[in-house]
């Protein structure tokens, strides 16, 4: 019997049902050559330092349409989740960036920071971002 109750819970519908979550060895390698050139360009200056990223630092991608949110291991800031338009590796910059931890009853505001900070977002990506952070930031 809890073996079926586990399996419910794990195959229940969230707010990243539908959202690609696929990541291939390529993708790591592209995405990590492209993601390293935009924070040393927009985080680097801040940071005061030399931002270093390998394939294994691309921790999650969510891609919905043509647009990606990444999650990179920068080992000078906090876990960024970075937010483009486009594939990483055919973006000249990201657009905005969201990087700490999140309370359970947050996710309204997040979305609205999204629809300004990352503009034309696909709302799903939105809903699935602001759950991500507030109710299953280690969820896979």
């Amino acid at each position: 019997m809890a073996g079926l109750a586990i399996h419910a819970f794990a195959s229940a519908a969230t707010p990243c049902t539908g959202i690609d979550r696929s990541l291939s060895a390529a993708q790591q390698r592209n995405y990590a050559a492209a993601i390293e050139q935009h924070l040393n360009q927009q985080l680097g200056p801040e940071v005061q330092q030399k931002i270093t990223t390998a394939p294994q630092d691309i921790r999650q991608v969510f891609r919905l349409g043509t647009w990606h949110i990444v999650y990179v291991h920068t080992h000078v800031s906090d876990e960024p989740f970075l937010f483009y338009p486009q594939p990483p590796d055919k973006a000249a910059a990201y657009v905005t960036a969201w990087a700490g931890s999140a309370a359970s009853d947050e996710a309204p505001s997040i979305r609205a920071w999204l629809r300004k900070n990352a503009p034309g977002i696909p709302p799903k990506l939105a809903r699935c971002f602001a759950w991500q952070v507030t109710a299953a930031r280690d969820v896979q």
